[in-house]
């Protein structure tokens, strides 16, 4: 599947030249709004304009300066991100992104590798054990609950 999730041109390159050594979260909304997400705090502006505006999010990409890997997010109730690291004593650490697709109480999770974009790990993990502050919640989908 190829889409080439754009985006303003003018504003992704003044972002980008902001830190272009950055891996950046591009998420498009429902309601076209952009965000270029490279911390939690960025991802939170996400979340509170999906919340507040009562939209989700569209479209998502990884990248890292010229690579971009698109996620794909169709018929999921959420999407969850969250900055981790791998460490096993004795050797480095490698830094991830987690990047979880929730559907029916399930967070299908893959930790991204940075700044090389390549899928570490995937695996599956109870919704409710996820941050909360984490997930953006598709809150058009009849089976959500009121208040997640």
């Amino acid at each position: 599947m190829h889409d080439d999730h754009k985006v303003d041109p003018v504003r992704w390159k003044k972002t980008f030249l902001s830190d272009i050594t950055a891996i950046w979260l591009i998420v498009t909304l429902k309601n076209g709004s952009e965000h270029f997400v490279k911390n939690t705090n960025d991802w939170h502006l996400a979340k509170k304009e999906c919340e507040e505006s009562d939209t989700f999010v569209d479209k998502m990409s990884l990248q890292f300066k010229s690579h971009k890997e698109r996620i794909g997010i169709d018929d999921v109730d959420g999407v969850y991100f969250a900055k981790s690291i791998i460490g096993i004593l004795g050797s480095d650490s490698k830094q991830t992104i987690t990047i979880g697709k929730i559907k029916d109480g399930v967070a299908h999770k893959k930790m991204w590798l940075v700044p090389e974009l390549i899928v570490e790990k995937e695996y599956k993990d109870d919704e409710s054990s996820c941050f909360e502050e984490s997930i953006i919640y598709d809150k058009t989908k009849e089976n959500r609950k009121e208040q997640v």
